[in-house]
């Protein structure tokens, strides 16, 4: 891939939907969200029933903006005529100036700046709202099911209006703060890695192009805003991770990382990941990350001092930023080391932290135990063959791993 990376060939309805839904509450306030995602879902079915070319709008965005606009002011008046109140009614106006910036970053400040929302809710939310994933799609790529996701949304979505119950908003003074900034760059992380890693199985490519540049861009608006190294770094692992997607599949199939073509890596992307690299005064998650991926991508050939080396960043990281996937990473680079029974003795421990047949979990462990225990790790792909929906991953363990057991 080259700079083709940046470049799409059609309409990214995702990221209009975003566009859409943050003009909208810029406009009308959080009293009306559960409204405002009706409209915007309305609007785009409307944009799908214009068959005939020629009445085509020349500005989609803005044709869409204002059938989303009129909607909400549609349901706002029969809500008021149904209750037989005279609350107040926006005006419709008719310019679309709220369309005409993009405060996509703005909002998801906005909501990251709520306490009374947790982590999770507001990266659901955000999926929804501003990434245009369906609740199926948020299913398949943080694996939640469908009613979880649906009430957390509802619970969001309650929360936000209490919060700022016939208040106005205004999306560019919100979330200011240096915290809210840091909260923002862990939901875009957050994203990135749900684009970049799909296991929906709708996604024949492992990477959702689409949503992986879109936190890219969104990143990047965050460094011009707040200016702090962290983002920098950020935008680093960004751009060693997206530089590699050229090379993870050729001809259909899926290429583990060290069978990769590195001719086929973006060459502008990793140059621009060493760019935004910034060694901060205390060293951070982002920044030992960007570390990892660089170390990975620069030795062509791994020995011992190698895997010790990137080790020793994993046991930093765990320090700084504990979680089960740290962890989980960390354990196959002892494993490369002849650390076995270490590996597998600190697996028994991470599998109590991680959800029943977690999928990276059972591939890690069945790699670690192909040599001391085939038959267990061969069960254990097989487990993992049989969750799997992902016409891809399915057919490389077939082809790759169990082959080899």
């Amino acid at each position: 891939m080259n700079d083709s990376v940046f470049q799409k060939d059609q309409t990214d309805y995702r990221a209009l939907s975003g566009r859409l839904f943050s003009a909208l509450l810029s406009r009308f306030g959080t009293d009306y969200i559960s409204e405002i995602e009706d409209a915007v879902q309305n609007s785009f079915l409307k944009s799908l029933k214009i068959s005939d070319h020629k009445k085509k709008p020349d500005n989609l965005e803005n044709w869409l903006f204002i059938v989303a606009r009129n909607d909400v002011l549609n349901q706002i008046k029969a809500k008021k005529e149904k209750h037989d109140t005279d609350g107040f009614l926006p005006e419709q106006g008719d310019q679309p100036a709220d369309q005409q910036k993009d405060l996509r970053l703005q909002t998801i400040l906005f909501i990251a700046s709520m306490d009374i929302i947790s982590a999770q809710s507001k990266i659901i939310f955000i999926l929804k709202n501003i990434f245009g994933l369906s609740v199926a799609e948020i299913h398949s790529c943080t694996l939640l099911s469908e009613e979880a996701i649906y009430k957390s949304a509802g619970r969001t979505r309650k929360s936000i209006r209490q919060q700022y119950h016939s208040k106005p908003i205004d999306l560019h003074f919100i979330g200011k703060k240096k915290e809210t900034a840091i909260i923002g760059e862990e939901i875009l992380y957050s994203v990135f890695n749900i684009g970049f890693d799909s296991f929906s199985e709708k996604t024949q490519d492992i990477v959702n192009i689409d949503l992986c540049l879109e936190v890219f861009s969104l990143a990047r608006l965050l460094l011009n805003e707040f200016k702090l190294d962290s983002t920098s770094n950020l935008l680093a692992v960004f751009s060693l991770h997206t530089a590699r997607i050229p090379a993870k599949i050729e001809n259909g199939k899926l290429i583990p990382f060290f069978d990769q073509n590195r001719s086929k890596w973006n060459a502008e992307l990793f140059q621009l990941g060493v760019l935004y690299l910034k060694k901060p005064k205390i060293e951070t998650r982002f920044y030992i990350e960007a570390l990892i991926a660089l170390k990975y991508m620069t030795v062509e050939t791994f020995g011992e001092n190698d895997w010790n080396d990137i080790i020793n960043l994993y046991k930093l990281l765990q320090r700084i930023s504990p979680s089960p996937i740290v962890k989980l990473n960390y354990c196959y680079c002892l494993s490369k080391t002849g650390n076995t029974k270490a590996a597998l003795e600190m697996l028994a421990e991470v599998e109590k932290e991680l959800p029943d047949r977690h999928v990276y979990f059972n591939i890690i462990k069945a790699k670690i135990m192909s040599e001391t225990n085939p038959a267990e790790s061969a069960d254990l792909f097989n487990s993992v063959v049989n969750d799997l929906n992902q016409k891809i991953r399915k057919e490389h363990l077939l082809e790759n791993e169990l082959i080899r057991l």
